[in-house]
């Protein structure tokens, strides 16, 4: 039997970036190759640092994705099951490259489910709902290019601070007077970089930030309309300015609304599992992008911590993994044998 708090805390212990998630694939497919020894249904395939186990069902109608692999290897299943172990879930939109890349190749599932913690979530609480889950998001890179120069000659200069203090200070009248209010998006920069001393004027400041919406229209134009601010205001001061946007594969998160009607009613029924009707989530996930080319649902597990999401504290209470795997298994029992 996996030892799933272990395994936890051994891949905790291994830090690795996007699509170098090497000693991660390594540890996982010790493990996965350990699960599915003697069992002559199971295929298993790598991608770059990516994992696929496809279970043949015995006579299947339909392939489906989700990620409670023990379990589901106890018999065959009637129907085929994929099992995707996904890198560069942050910033590279690893689920994309493995779509581009045809990595799923003749195993693309019909229907496709996966989860994402949720500290603000009791361990035993399960939510989703039947429209949009997750926000897109589009990663912005701005460089304001000026002239450098003393601080006491200040007209002598082309003030990249002074150009990007404005930028920051104007574009938030995008989210407030660009945007439906009924609708809503966020516009956040969280990285100013500029200067190196106190008297001298900088030449260059560099900025870096996240636009996320609810519907890819709303992104586009959230998009445009940042992009047109940048360049007023690096015109206004006399200066370039380069601008990057990469979505790539954050697309807003959506539900099938029927397939997660069915997972909804399941999980109601579930005696350890409180279901929750959730609103949508500004949060971000390259799982959006599946979804955009196979249906299915995406849903949040309680893990009870009081640090967010990304915060160098957040620490998910272990039971939660047991709860979890015991929903998603017994849902995927259902769906496989139908």
């Amino acid at each position: 039997m996996l030892d799933l708090i272990q395994t936890r805390r051994d891949l905790h212990q291994i830090p690795e970036i996007g699509l170098e998630e090497f000693e991660t694939q390594a540890y996982l497919l010790d493990v996965i190759k350990k699960l599915i020894a003697g069992k002559d249904f199971v295929e298993l395939r790598t991608w770059r640092t990516g994992i696929l186990v496809y279970l043949h069902g015995s006579q299947p109608t339909k392939t489906i994705a989700l990620g409670s692999l023990e379990r589901a290897l106890e018999k065959q299943p009637k129907n085929n099951l994929l099992f995707l172990f996904q890198p560069a879930e942050e910033n590279e939109a690893g689920g994309m490259l493995m779509y581009k890349d045809q990595a799923f190749s003749d195993w693309l599932p019909d229907q496709f489910y996966g989860l994402h913690v949720r500290p603000d979530l009791k361990v035993g609480q399960i939510a989703t709902n039947t429209h949009t889950l997750f926000a897109g998001t589009c990663e912005i890179k701005i460089n304001f290019k000026g002239k450098g120069g003393h601080a006491a000659f200040p007209h002598e200069a082309k003030d990249a601070v002074v150009a990007a203090s404005y930028f920051i200070t104007q574009v938030q009248s995008v989210v407030s007077r660009s945007v439906n209010p009924i609708e809503g998006a966020v516009v956040t920069f969280g990285v100013l970089q500029a200067g190196t001393t106190n008297n001298v004027i900088a030449e260059t400041a560099f900025l870096h930030g996240t636009i996320r919406s609810l519907t890819q229209e709303m992104s586009l134009l959230v998009q445009k309309r940042v992009t047109t601010i940048a360049e007023a205001v690096a015109a206004a001061f006399d200066m370039d300015v380069e601008i990057e946007l990469k979505q790539g594969g954050y697309l807003p998160v959506e539900n099938n609304p029927k397939l997660a009607r069915e997972l909804m009613d399941f999980f109601q029924e579930k005696e350890a599992v409180e279901l929750i009707d959730i609103e949508p989530a500004m949060t971000g996930e390259d799982f959006g992008y599946l979804l955009s080319k196979v249906d299915g649902v995406m849903f949040w597990l309680g893990i009870d911590s009081p640090y967010a999401l990304h915060h160098p504290k957040m620490r998910p209470k272990e039971e939660a993994l047991a709860i979890g795997v015991e929903a998603v298994s017994s849902f995927l029992a259902k769906k496989a044998a139908e």
